[in-house]
């Protein structure tokens, strides 16, 4: 397998990885044409993050800014990519004091102090952490960052990311992602907390006017209308959506246009396809470049009820005839297996077996296609589906993203919502949403007298508010628990598994789609579908496509391909954390 180039002469079209090399996810993919710079995403490794931080007794500390992600290797320490703002101050005596705007704000780094942060950088590293700032202070670094589809490992790092650098991405992509942030409260694509220095030298929320400052956005699709008050109704349509603030402290909205005509950025051509994948929104993309198109996948499966579009992604791409195409290989040593279609039936059957019981389903956050098959079933037997207020947030918004594809699933008679006592008012998000559902919401005591008559979609993190419906039964609360979900891929997610399994047991559950093997629990087969292709759908669509080049990304195992493609002209070049690969046209 060939390695990365290395040419004495810088070479025009270049790809380097900074993240989802060897690995599954982080993806964070830059190419540069000429002068032209793009991102193909900026998720999270959390394979990465998850050796340092548990998120219970070691987390990241934000007042920390940039420190703690750059010397881990989270995020790439590139100037003039990420956000200046995240500089961290060491010597409090060195602040220099501003006119103060809000609490915090009256205190600065010198410029001295922000270089000589960057200089720890770039000393022995400047070869693979460039200086990407430009002589042109209006064109930002970045021109552009292509987000494939909004789940974390490929948008979950955007938040320290320059806010001058606009994202592109479908409408579908746009409005998850901005869920995220709202119920989250945390920096994210379209969104990002105002920070500054207090006088001790901690980095803090900024309590001004306006507490978060949007992302400029390009949209491949259709542009949301445009509001001047954003608050009066944030669920009222997809405009109010866009514009209002996670929070009272207001949003300084940035720019939000439609992709220019034709595709164009910089006077190169973007081009992009739906997949199949498990969240709605989901593209592909392929750039003109000085060398010839370079195509990447995203995430994508052709197993699900939309595989059709995977295939006319690489037929439309063979047409191309792309110089090299990054491709996705979660699943490079796995057969194809369980379909969308033979999850519904296996959990059709297993709730139509259980009569008289109550039933919850188990699926992962944001697998829209996997709740929309609950409640196809909730239909089928006579129940009700009693989602979250978190879910009926993301619901509503995802239908005002796109109502011709995404229906207003909260208008069904057999979707209500479930009181979640976890619920805090303060929460802008859970407001309007018990606002605008405050009669679909079921009582905890209407729940414990027709048991039989609901299917809850829970997760383990909302299963000790079962408690309250056992205790109110006065005895186990006994039913079916449906695991619908994908099996642990480290050490932490095991232990999940483990509580789940212990909470099973505790509420006299009996729980099918999760089996334990000698205290290792694996999912049972036919309870869920993934979201990413399976070897010989992986290998068909590279086949399909016949890049001159693959570059294999968000995998294990990238020296499988190798293997897989014998008897074809396709190169395999692995790539290198960040090292550039030179593209020859």
């Amino acid at each position: 397998m060939r390695r990365s180039k290395t040419q004495s002469q810088t070479p025009l079209v270049k790809i380097t990885c900074y993240g989802s090399v060897s690995e599954i996810g982080g993806n964070k993919v830059l190419l540069e044409d000429g002068d032209l710079r793009l991102l193909f995403d900026f998720g999270k490794s959390f394979g990465r993050y998850n050796k340092y931080f548990d998120g219970v007794f070691t987390i990241e500390r934000n007042v920390r800014g940039l420190l703690d992600v750059f010397l881990l290797g989270l995020v790439p320490p590139l100037r003039g990519l990420v956000r200046e703002d995240l500089v961290p101050a060491f010597d409090p005596t060195r602040l220099q004091k501003t006119a103060p705007t809000s609490k915090l704000s009256n205190y600065r780094l010198s410029p001295l102090d922000i270089d000589a942060f960057w200089n720890h950088w770039q000393a022995d590293a400047a070869h693979y952490f460039p200086d990407l700032r430009r002589d042109d202070p209006e064109r930002p670094t970045v021109d552009a960052i292509l987000i494939s589809h909004a789940h974390q490992d490929h948008i979950g790092d955007l938040g320290y990311v320059d806010l001058t650098i606009p994202c592109v991405s479908t409408r579908l992509t746009a409005f998850i992602s901005k869920v995220l942030v709202d119920i989250g409260g945390r920096s994210g694509a379209p969104l990002a907390n105002r920070v500054a220095l207090s006088r001790q030298g901690m980095l803090a929320p900024d309590r001004g006017s306006a507490a978060y400052i949007g992302r400029p956005w390009l949209f491949v699709d259709d542009v949301p209308p445009s509001h001047t008050n954003a608050d009066t109704d944030v669920l009222g349509d997809a405009g109010l959506f866009w514009a209002s603030s996670p929070s009272t402290k207001g949003l300084q909205l940035a720019r939000f246009d439609k992709l220019p005509v034709g595709g164009k950025l910089a006077g190169r051509s973007i081009r992009h396809w739906p997949v199949d994948h498990s969240i709605p929104g989901s593209v592909g993309y392929a750039v003109e470049t000085l060398a010839g198109w370079v195509a990447y996948t995203g995430d994508l499966r052709m197993h699900g009820k939309q595989g059709d579009l995977t295939r006319a992604f690489a037929q439309a791409l063979a047409e191309l005839k792309p110089v090299a195409l990054l491709c996705e290989g979660t699943r490079l040593t796995e057969p194809n297996r369980t379909t969308e279609a033979q999850v519904h039936d296996k959990c059709l059957r297993q709730v139509q077996d259980a009569v008289g019981r109550l039933v919850l389903a188990d699926f992962a956050p944001r697998n829209i296609e996997r709740l929309l098959a609950f409640a196809d079933i909730a239909d089928q037997t006579h129940r009700t589906l009693l989602i979250q207020p978190r879910d009926a947030y993301l619901l509503r918004a995802i239908h005002l993203a796109a109502p011709a594809a995404i229906p207003d699933v909260m208008q069904y008679p057999y979707v209500a919502l479930f009181p979640d006592p976890k619920a805090t008012e303060g929460k802008k998000w859970e407001r309007v949403t018990r606002t605008r559902y405050k009669n679909k919401i079921v009582s905890l005591p209407q729940i414990q007298h027709h048991l039989a008559d609901y299917i809850l979609a829970f997760s383990l993190s909302d299963l000790a508010d079962l408690n309250d419906l056992q205790f109110l039964t006065g005895n186990k609360l006994g039913g079916l628990y449906i695991f619908s979900n994908s099996p642990a891929y480290d050490e932490e997610q095991q232990v999940d598994l483990q509580h789940l399994w212990y909470w099973t047991k505790h509420l006299g559950m009996e729980l099918v789609g999760l089996q334990n093997h000698h205290g290792e629990l694996r999912p049972e087969p036919g309870y869920h579908a993934s979201g990413h292709a399976g070897a010989d759908d992986l290998v068909e669509f590279v086949r399909t496509v016949n890049p001159r080049q693959l570059i294999p990304i968000h995998t294990e195992v990238p020296d499988k391909w190798r293997e897989l493609l014998v008897g074809t002209n396709i190169e395999v070049t692995q790539p290198m954390y960040a090292q550039p690969i030179s593209i020859d046209g």
